[in-house]
């Protein structure tokens, strides 16, 4: 009786489990009026990052599931760069990690339940120890995995820059002006990181703010300090009118030694990585061939 009671546990604990994540698979639809609302206020819009890119999409029970301190306590603070630059919600987030401490918890009761069933009887400390450890484990790896994606979402960012500021340079040597410029260079590229940029540029200009001001938002949101350089260098034109073609060039070239720099230095830490496994696969190999002689010498012998 107590083995049916802990298998009906399991199933009742994996299925709620499983509609928990059907659920999150439906999106809402930002309200109009609120969206214009926030828009004419300078403040983002729900469904919006701050820059004005579209965020992930958020299920529309998730606001009202988790309570707000809730979510501050899992997705505040600290994260909140990386969310920035990743454009997820940390509504999202904190679901996320809720729903990893969740698996933690329910699949070692679950898989010591299925052994159960087969005859292969645990102490009840194993299953609870190892959802407590699975739990704290996974907990972890939502946020290890949430600053990967940060980074990876960086460096196309600084990618998109280091394109973007010689851009920028082509168009005043063209003699187009500042907010010209910023504004043709970001249009140029329909990517994901230009079109960060140029949402940037256009929420600085629906709030009243001057496009170098977009861009050095958008660097502080996002951790993205090349593009506070780029916004420095094009207000100090746009103040004094100083001519900033050469600055621009020698500031991308600047950035594209870094990034090839930073390549390869990532590079060969993967070559110095793989040393050991090919290693291994050579001593592997050699055991393999040698052995039959190996046996049959310690045979006669």
């Amino acid at each position: 009786m107590m083995l049916n009671v802990a298998a009906i546990a399991a199933g009742a604990a994996i299925g709620g489990g499983l509609a928990l994540c059907v659920a999150g698979c439906f999106p809402r639809v930002p309200d109009l009026v609120q969206t214009l609302a926030r828009a004419r206020d300078g403040t983002p819009a729900d469904g919006f990052t701050g820059d004005g890119s579209p965020e992930r999409p958020e299920p529309a029970w998730l606001s009202r599931f988790l309570p707000p301190r809730v979510v501050e306590v899992l997705a505040g603070g600290r994260h909140a760069v990386e969310l920035e630059v990743t454009g997820q919600s940390r509504q999202a987030f904190a679901a996320t990690r809720l729903a990893c401490v969740a698996l933690g918890l329910v699949f070692p009761p679950a898989l010591v339940g299925a052994m159960a069933a087969v005859g292969l009887a645990l102490p009840w400390s194993v299953p609870v120890v190892a959802s407590l450890v699975l739990a704290g484990v996974l907990f972890v790896v939502a946020e290890v995995d949430l600053r990967r994606r940060a980074e990876a979402a960086r460096h196309q960012l600084r990618l998109a820059t280091c394109a973007y500021t010689e851009l920028v340079a082509l168009e005043r040597a063209g003699d187009a002006g500042v907010v010209e410029a910023l504004e043709r260079a970001a249009t140029i590229s329909t990517s994901d990181a230009f079109t960060r940029i140029h949402d940037a540029l256009v929420r600085a200009e629906l709030a009243g703010h001057p496009p170098w001001q977009g861009l050095a938002d958008l660097a502080t949101r996002t951790g993205v300090a090349e593009l506070a350089d780029v916004a420095d260098i094009m207000a100090t034109s746009g103040r004094d009118g100083a001519a900033v073609y050469t600055t621009l060039r020698a500031r991308a070239a600047a950035l594209r030694t870094h990034l090839l720099t930073s390549a390869a230095a990532k590079a060969n830490a993967t070559s110095e990585h793989l040393i050991v496994p090919v290693a291994g696969l050579g001593i592997a190999f050699m055991a393999l061939v040698g052995y039959p002689a190996f046996a049959r010498i310690v045979g006669v012998g």
